[in-house]
């Protein structure tokens, strides 16, 4: 079936994101005046912490959205690398998509399992160990143990919104999105309010993680009928189960290795931080972090938008259609990406200092912060583009630029105490050297374009949403 990304489906995306961290924005000046500057601090270990579970993930919730979009687009059989060319009109291919979806949930058994005991066991050592001078570690231990269950729920069913994003169902996954984020928002300030200090956070972040995986699972099986198209096709032999794991695995080994990368290059630094600094330095840090990955994801939600039918249209080899709507992506995200920066500065950083005047934000890092996020996403769109066709050709310069930003930030840490500035530095020179300019040259000598024709590409998009506006406008 065809899998094309409506207005409402755009609408939604950005909806869907702009509440998600609109309420983590809404709730830092909660968390703030409730909790101490060590222990908002301490949360913010526990989400780079949380972020682990993506490398327990290895890469299979991308690999399994990407064979669910093939299997949805009517191939017939999949792939170690590239994607079948499928015909025009061909059907959806429920027989081999039931195949996928059992081999998931096998993996996905097994990897939240070990993630959960991993967590458990080797992150309350490594929590209790930073916290140890705060002397609440009971209350420390039982908000940790929280979180990670929420971790081990999220992995356990975290595949069904993979499945709706395959399928091309943005809008409902967002839409879901921004309910359950509302609970989490409302849950975390009442429980607050109820004197629960940390373990507030994680208890919301359980339940709204079980309603989000919940609602998703139902309507994915709802949507076109496919949980009744599927159970008229015959169960998956163990045989198929893995030779269907075997061709996910080829993929997605170097997916979870370039998890593993962008996790050293980004969130790891926040655990350097809680090495080398002070937990209320680790709070100004990864305030600035959230606040420019916040614009980065914001920035690049329509690029996410478009990605199902640009694997849908590589299926059928379409790229007039992928040169069109990739140019148009990438352009706002450039213009979306400085707008929200300028938004921060003028409007989120004064609410902030208000709330607490001494959470100061150093505006140098701020900056140096957001161009680092800058160069990142804008290298992450392209090689979404490259995963999403099945080709991984980036996994070594992506291993090579995260172990070098690594030592180089332990280098500028330990020997030359350079603190916070150390570690952006150490990121923007570990992707400057290659990866941040490279691989968008790659795609754009496949796709064949360059400066103009992007622009030509961004205003003849343009052109097609205002005559859709003005059309509806007519007909009403």
């Amino acid at each position: 079936m065809k899998i094309q990304v409506t207005k409402s489906d755009v609408i939604w995306n950005y909806i869907g994101i702009i509440v998600s961290l609109g309420s983590n924005f809404i709730l830092i000046p909660f968390l703030i005046a409730f909790l101490d500057t060590d222990m908002y601090g301490l949360w913010n270990v526990f989400i780079s912490l949380g972020a682990i579970s993506n490398l327990f993930d290895f890469g299979f919730n991308s690999i399994f959205s990407r064979n669910v979009a093939y299997c949805w687009s009517g191939v017939n059989e999949l792939k170690k690398e590239d994607v079948v060319i499928s015909e025009k009109n061909s059907k959806t291919n429920y027989k081999l998509m039931k195949q996928v979806i059992k081999t998931c949930q096998i993996i996905y058994s097994i990897i939240s399992s070990v993630a959960f005991m991993m967590l458990a066991l080797f992150g309350s050592i490594y929590i209790l160990s930073i916290s140890s001078y705060l002397n609440n570690n009971i209350i420390i231990l039982v908000a940790w143990i929280l979180y990670a269950l929420g971790i081990f729920f999220n992995l356990l069913y975290g595949y069904f919104d993979s499945f709706l994003r395959g399928i091309g169902k943005i809008g409902a996954v967002n839409k879901i999105r921004t309910f359950t984020k509302i609970v989490q928002m409302v849950m975390t300030v009442i429980l607050l309010y109820c004197g629960l200090g940390i373990i507030s956070a994680s208890i919301a972040y359980i339940i709204s993680g079980l309603i989000f995986r919940f609602t998703c699972k139902r309507i994915f099986y709802q949507y076109s009928n496919i949980g009744e198209k599927m159970q008229n096709e015959p169960n998956p032999t163990k045989k198929e189960i893995y030779n269907t794991f075997t061709i996910v695995w080829h993929n997605a080994w170097k997916e979870g290795v370039v998890s593993l990368s962008n996790y050293i290059s980004n969130q790891a630094t926040t655990l350097l931080c809680a090495s080398f600094l002070t937990l209320t330095e680790v709070g100004k840090y990864s305030l600035a972090v959230q606040l420019t990955s916040a614009v980065g994801q914001i920035s690049t939600a329509l690029f996410a938008s478009y990605q199902p039918s640009f694997q849908e249209a590589y299926t059928h080899r379409n790229f007039d259609y992928i040169r069109k709507y990739l140019s148009f992506s990438m352009t706002i995200y450039i213009l979306l990406f400085f707008l929200g920066i300028t938004g921060i500065v003028i409007v989120v950083i004064p609410i902030l200092q208000y709330v607490r005047p001494n959470a100061i934000v150093d505006i140098v890092v701020l900056f140096e912060i957001a161009f680092y996020q800058f160069i990142l996403k804008y290298r992450d769109c392209y090689s979404w583009y490259l995963a999403g066709t099945n080709r991984l050709y980036y996994t070594k310069s992506f291993v090579f630029s995260s172990i070098f930003c690594l030592c180089l930030s332990l280098i500028l840490l330990k020997f030359y105490n350079l603190g916070i500035f150390g570690l952006v530095i150490a990121q923007l020179i570990s992707q400057l050297i290659f990866n941040a300019w490279y691989w968008p040259i790659v795609v754009d000598r496949e796709l064949k374009l360059d400066f103009l024709s992007k622009i030509k590409c961004f205003v003849m998009v343009c052109r097609e949403y205002l005559n859709v506006i003005f059309i509806s406008k007519g007909n009403e």
